[in-house]
């Protein structure tokens, strides 16, 4: 082999390396924009067409969990859980709820893809009714009246879920008061 070949060859070896490298690193990124982008978005989707709330409050109240159950990603056994899809794209939504639990709870608010943009629990509302307008990113063509004392909070998104918990020591005894508390929650357009 003559030395231009030879220097031919490895010329070519280090195209086929950068390449190799170039790809590796192509592929990289690929997996790397759908694990970080793609794939809360994919799950916050499925969540959201599998939500069914209920027809009066737009509520979806589980039962109480138990080890069978896996609606929501490894729920608490010491939780009693209320859903709300949202789809704030052509009107706000008014979020309330009264819940008078003997402990802790909370009401947080999922964007599309599944980033948490606001929460309120039971020391924050100082065990007074809870009572917000959900505001969606794009402007509304008529723009309703607020309600006086609602908090305004403006969606990142146009869709996503609301997941309100109440913590439960013993169900049995805490039935109707627990249960009360998440009945309280509601989710309707605001007009």
């Amino acid at each position: 082999m003559t030395q231009a070949q030879s220097s031919a060859l490895a010329s070519s070896r280090r195209r086929l390396w950068a390449w190799r490298i170039g790809a590796t690193l192509a592929l990289a990124g690929a997996v790397h924009v759908l694990a970080v982008w793609a794939l809360p978005r994919v799950i916050m989707g499925r969540v959201l067409s599998a939500a069914q709330p209920e027809r009066t409050s737009g509520v979806f109240l589980p039962p109480m969990t138990d080890a069978s159950q896996r609606r929501i990603v490894m729920p608490s056994p010491d939780l009693l859980y209320a859903t709300c899809a949202f789809d704030v794209s052509t009107q706000p939504l008014r979020i309330r709820a009264d819940p008078k639990a003997p402990r802790y709870w909370s009401i947080a608010l999922y964007a599309d893809n599944s980033d948490n943009f606001f929460v309120i629990n039971d020391r924050d509302a100082a065990g007074k009714p809870v009572d917000i307008v959900l505001i969606g990113p794009k402007a509304y063509a008529q723009a309703p009246m607020l309600p006086v004392g609602a908090n305004v909070i403006d969606a990142p998104s146009s869709r996503g879920l609301l997941l309100m918990r109440v913590l439960v020591a013993d169900y049995a005894a805490e039935r109707s008061a627990v249960e009360a508390a998440r009945a309280s929650l509601s989710c309707e357009a605001l007009r």
